[in-house]
Order: structure tokens, then C-alpha cells, then sequence
């Protein structure tokens, strides 16, 4: 089965949707990963607020979550949440851990978005940040940038083409679309396309030149 490539009106990029289940296959094997697409309701932009994409980060990357999924590479753009990952215990069951996460990041949303409501204001990227390409510090981080050693802080980065986040998006008491769309890595081929898919979709979107400059974006210790 061919991806399926889907649009909105708000965001006109192609997306990557695959929710065929394959019979037979055990779902809860600790060697199988997963190609994750999850939306946020409505698909607003939520995630162009950068407090509330790091919040929701880190709790991706706490030990709690860790603990139950086997993250392997993430990235998360305004609207939508895309991960490689599998679970770590035999007989685990994926969609609870990403139930719990979603539960909890839920949360998390309800208290940033009361700050921005009452502030009638939404952290978005910075305009512009000054760059000096001859400093060696600076040649050493893009350096380490582009090894994928380290990683930008969304403080530093110029994102263009950046979502026109406005206050009253917040009012909504849902953050996550109910269900996620799932793809079953078969063999090499497809990991590696689908690793590829995910770092480059902040390029496709103009938000950054490389895919290694785009502060929401990692991998797990495995790739």
C-alpha cells in the first residue's frame, strides 16, 4: 500500500498517512518499530507556541516515557507530532504508553494555554538572531550540528514560514486529535525513508535550510 499524501486549507503540505494493519503481525514485539503521525485537534497550530512545544517535549523525553516506548527519532512541527518508535517490554501495548503520554502533555496545555489566554499573547520564534560564522565556537557547533552531536535551542533559531499562532486557537480544551496513524517498518529501505521523511518535513516546510537546524527534532540513542 502506496502512502497517502493529505492536505488542509491551513497547511498545504503533503503528509505521510499509513494506517494499514498487517494480519498476523505481532503488534508487541519488542524489535518491531513504528512510523507515529499524531494531530493536533482540529489540526491548529499549537505547537508554534515554543513554551508549549518544549513542555511537550521534555515529556516525551522523560524517564517516565522512556521507560515504556522505545523512542528512536521525533520531530515535532505545529500541527502534528511524528515519531519512529516501538515499545521496550515484550507484550507492551504502544497505543496505552502514547494514551499516557498524550493524557499527560493534555494537561500541560491546559495550563500554557490559560497563560496565553490571559496574556492574549503566544511565544513565537525569534525574527531574527545575529549570526557570526567566523567566531570558531560557532564553526565548532555547526560542526556538531551537522553530525547530529548536538542541537539547537528553539531560542536560537530562525524559523521561517513560521504558523501565525493567535491567542484565541488556545480556547479549545483538546490538544491531540483522538486517534494516530501508524506504519509498520518492513525492512531496511523503508526505515531509511522513513527517518528521512521525518527530519526533512521541517525543510519542506521552510522552517529551516537543514534538517539538523531544526530545534524539535532528535533521535534515541539506537540510530
Amino acid at each position: 500500500m502506496e502512502p497517502v499524501l493529505l492536505t488542509n486549507p491551513d497547511f498545504p503540505y503533503p503528509r505521510r498517512y499509513n494506517s494499514l494493519r498487517l494480519l498476523g503481525f505481532d503488534y508487541a514485539s519488542t524489535s518491531s518499530l513504528f512510523f507515529l503521525t499524531i494531530d493536533t485537534d482540529s489540526s491548529r497550530p499549537l505547537f508554534g507556541d515554543i513554551q508549549l512545544a518544549k513542555a511537550v517535549l521534555a515529556a516525551l523525553l522523560h524517564p517516565t516515557t522512556q521507560e515504556r516506548i522505545r523512542l528512536e527519532v521525533y520531530t515535532l512541527l505545529p500541527d502534528h507530532f511524528h515519531l519512529l518508535a516501538g515499545v521496550k517490554e515484550q507484550a507492551k501495548n504502544l497505543s496505552q504508553a502514547l494514551g499516557a503520554f498524550k493524557s499527560y502533555t493534555t494537561q500541560l496545555y491546559w495550563k500554557r494555554s490559560r497563560e496565553i489566554v490571559d496574556a492574549r499573547r503566544v511565544d513565537l520564534p525569534a525574527a531574527f538572531v545575529s549570526k557570526n560564522l567566523q567566531d570558531d565556537k560557532t564553526k565548532a557547533l555547526l560542526t556538531a550540528l551537522i553530525e547530529w552531536r548536538a542541537a539547537l535551542r528553539p531560542e536560537t533559531v530562525e524559523l521561517k514560514n513560521w504558523p501565525k499562532v493567535r491567542p484565541d486557537q488556545f480556547l479549545g480544551k483538546t490538544l491531540w486529535h483522538t486517534n494516530f496513524n501508524d506504519h509498520v517498518i518492513r525492512n531496511d529501505a523503508d526505515l531509511r525513508e522513513t527517518i528521512e521523511y521525518i527530519v526533512m518535513n521541517p525543510v519542506k516546510r521552510g522552517y529551516v535550510s537543514r534538517p539538523e537546524f531544526y530545534p524539535f527534532t532528535g533521535f534515541g540513542h539506537n540510530v
